[in-house]
């Protein structure tokens, strides 16, 4: 996983002092140990003595290795989770210390940062990113700390599904419902949210929907199949600035592969132990006179895992447990052609799925409930040089589609209520880009029309519950990057938004960015995003009988600081530290009423304050390492009965280490991956609190033919028994055991 570009000094400057080859192994294999030990339940999180100003790079050993405690008493069976209850001004002191002994190994090289040449570029070819700030940009120079998942990371590590390949990324993780995945950054995922406060978009064209205002797709309901996707970019931090509502954490961005780089035709075929059952095929072609034409479709057919029903409401005569109401099939469709300066997309997928565990008081193990989801798009984008400058321009057709049925337990008999959800919008965004003497300025501006936003209901085939009220909104927006010096760049930014349903935002974004060399890279980001209410949460009522009408929202606003170091620590290793603090505002949660309706109301605030240490690589060459730990402390929100008001948030781990290994063999025909992460203690929305988990998951791809490859892997390989915090008509539900997949795959031209 790539974290930074950042590469060695060219000889025309003076060189930073490299430590030597026993210096290079030793701090490697040191900062591994400490990472790898964070993985160990414990009691209490101790760091020792802050480094030392003026340290070599040796020294940060004060720094990563950490003591942890383990309790002896614990216990049977039970993991107990590691304490972090660090204060604001220990985190402080930290951060200072960080900045302190870095900046004092910074000033040992006072050259320009120069560009380094290929052989000494920190992991080869390093892929550069634009949807940090719309145009081309390395890793080291975006106004952000970033994470770069290749599309060879992809295959090498087996990821099947988004979902898979961001619980790979440091600081995220993934709880599953068994009706969708819901991503947590920053510790925040609330259970009960619809994946609300990031931004998913898929090349560079946001996949909010226009009901729930979404981007809750990561499992088959992402309608792209993964070995399409050239990269995954994570942009970290706030970037309303750019793209407005809902881009408060992170913005992940994924990149699709050219039509010109695809194989000609590729056939692939996949199964697992829970029931999976998957077909895909893509072909490329040259059209001629400068057109090339991407197109991929895929089918699946999963008949899910066995459920006790212990606890749960299930209809008459299901057993201890059930086993035919987890099942998932659907499709995916993509298509991209290119032609000179035009790029056109068509991206149309459906999704059935049955979910095991029903909503509210409805049943539990009914094979007639079932929830049915589309999002699909069709887009044109140009790209042209325009006098000194470049201009861009898109317009899109964007498509939700959303319908369920629950069944209800009513005085004897079974009800059943359908929703259904139809958003349809256009989308339209003009941008440029012109050079001028201080650097690079972008200007853009943005509309959006809903055509139809409705929601409403179904019970006993009567349609109840009309609600729906199409907004209308426009953006602008403007970016300058000033260099200020060969070391020094300043980033400010800032967009207005007007939307007719909810009133106008102004979002700035500052970053400062300092590289005193190629080999590092110090970041400073300010951001004050935000989120609209989305029109379920303002709009959507039954009447009283759950959900009562919302009065008059105002959007989300965040207050977020980040800083971050990137450096190269051996000519091999790169080191990540990153700290944040986000203060979210007038967050906007359903709150029970006195007669137990719900109602969406402005009603209370989160603050997550964390740290991220990384450290990734190869060793000797070839060998892929990298390990990762996150420390965080997220609060806030309505707390549970018998907690504080400022109590930890629900489903929010304290400590995430995670820690991975791929070695190659026989030439690279075979790649055997390993990868471990921990998951600390999570509480539920009613106060419990539920253990960790240690989770590990290994993956093996070879090449059995220039034309055949074959992969097989075990995600959960310990079999761990957990329980992730949900919103059913449960608070928890168990965590997937041992699985095992394989995948084949036929490239029948090259």
């Amino acid at each position: 996983m790539t974290s930074s570009g950042i590469g060695s000094t060219s000889n025309e400057a003076r060189p930073s002092p490299q430590p030597t080859e026993t210096e290079e192994v030793s701090f490697a294999c040191l900062a591994c140990l400490a990472t790898i030990l964070a993985l160990l339940p414990g009691e209490r999180l101790v760091c020792d003595e802050p480094l030392e100003e003026g340290a070599r790079p040796d020294g940060l050993l004060d720094l990563l290795l950490l003591r942890i405690s383990a309790d002896k008493s614990s216990e049977a069976q039970r993991v107990r989770p590691l304490s972090f209850d660090m204060p604001m001004a220990a985190l402080r002191s930290i951060l200072a210390a960080l900045v302190c002994a870095w900046s004092a190994l910074a000033a040992a090289s006072d050259g320009p940062p120069q560009k380094p040449s290929d052989e000494t570029v920190l992991f080869g070819d390093l892929p550069a990113v634009e949807a940090a700030s719309l145009h081309a940009q390395t890793l080291a120079e975006a106004p952000a700390n970033i994470t770069v998942i290749t599309a060879a990371e992809i295959r090498r590590y087996g990821y099947r599904t988004l979902a898979e390949a961001l619980s790979s990324v440091r600081g995220f993780y993934v709880t599953n419902d068994h009706t969708y995945h819901y991503v947590g950054v920053r510790g925040i995922s609330l259970p009960g949210d619809f994946n609300t406060r990031f931004l998913v978009m898929l090349n560079g064209h946001p996949l909010t929907d226009n009901i729930y205002n979404s981007n809750g797709f990561f499992g088959q309901d992402f309608g792209l199949d993964m070995d399409l996707v050239e990269r995954i970019e994570i942009i970290r931090g706030p970037t309303s600035a750019l793209y407005g509502s809902n881009g408060m954490l992170a913005n992940i961005n994924v990149v699709t592969r050219s039509p010109v780089d695809a194989e000609p035709l590729r056939l692939s075929t996949e199964t697992d132990s829970f029931g999976e059952r998957k077909v895909s095929v893509s072909m490329a072609k040259y059209l001629g006179g400068g057109a090339n034409l991407l197109l991929s479709a895929s089918v699946f057919n999963n008949i899910g895992i066995a459920f006790p029903t212990e606890g749960l409401a299930v209809p008459a005569g299901v057993g201890s447990s059930f086993s035919n109401a987890d099942g998932e099939r659907g499709y995916h469709s993509f298509a991209n052609l290119i032609w000179h300066d035009w790029s056109f997309t068509a991206y149309f997928n459906a999704r059935d799925k049955q979910p095991p565990v029903g909503l509210g008081t409805s049943l539990s193990g009914d094979p007639s409930q079932h929830v049915t989801d589309s999002r699909s798009l069709v887009s044109a984008a140009y790209k042209h040089q325009a006098g000194p400058g470049e201009l861009r321009w898109q317009i899109s057709y964007d498509q939700y589609r959303y319908h369920d049925r629950y069944d209800y337990p009513v005085e004897g008999q079974v009800e059943p209520v359908c929703d259904y959800n139809r958003g349809d919008w256009i989308d339209s965004q003009l941008t440029y880009e012109l050079p001028v003497a201080m650097g690079p300025l972008t200007v853009g501006l943005q509309g959006t029309w809903d055509i139809r936003s409705q929601q409403y209901n179904l019970v006993n085939g009567m349609e109840q519950d009309i609600a729906g009220q199409p907004d209308r909104s426009v953006a602008v927006f403007a970016q300058q990057q000033w260099n200020l010096s060969p070391r020094w760049k300043l980033y400010g930014g800032v967009r207005v938004d007007y939307s007719r349903n909810y009133r106008s935002f102004v979002s700035p974004r500052v970053a400062l960015v300092y590289q005193p060399s190629a080999r590092t890279a110090y970041k400073l980001v300010y951001g004050r995003p935000f989120r609209n209410p989305s029109a379920f949460e303002q709009f959507y009522n039954d009447g009283g009988l759950s959900y009562a009408a919302a009065p008059q929202l105002r959007p989300e606003v965040a207050n977020t600081f980040e800083a971050s170091m990137e450096r190269q620590v051996t000519r091999s290793m790169a080191l990540v530290v990153n700290g944040f603090q986000y203060r979210i505002g007038q967050v906007i949660e359903a709150v029970t009423l006195d007669d137990g309706v719900l109602q969406y109301r402005n009603a209370g605030r989160l603050v997550s304050t964390g740290l991220e240490l990384e450290l990734n690589g190869k060793l000797g060459g070839r060998i892929e390492a990298s390990a990762s730990s996150t420390f965080e402390n997220a609060t806030g929100g309505q707390p549970a009965v018998g907690q504080t008001e400022n109590a930890r948030l629900p489903n929010s781990p304290q400590l995430l280490p995670k820690a991975r290994l791929g070695v190659p063999f026989f030439r690279d025909r075979l790649f055997l991956a390993g990868a471990l992460q921990y998951l600390s203690a999570r509480y539920t929305g009613s106060g419990d609190l539920l253990g960790g988990a240690l989770l590990a998951d290994f993956t093996a791809t070879a090449r059995l033919h220039p034309h055949f490859d074959l992969q097989a892997g075990v995600r959960n390989a310990l079999d761990r028994r957990y329980q992730d915090p949900v919103y059913l008509s449960v608070d928890r539900l168990r965590g997937d055991g041992r699985s095992i997949f394989i995948k084949l795959v036929w490239r029948v031209w090259e």
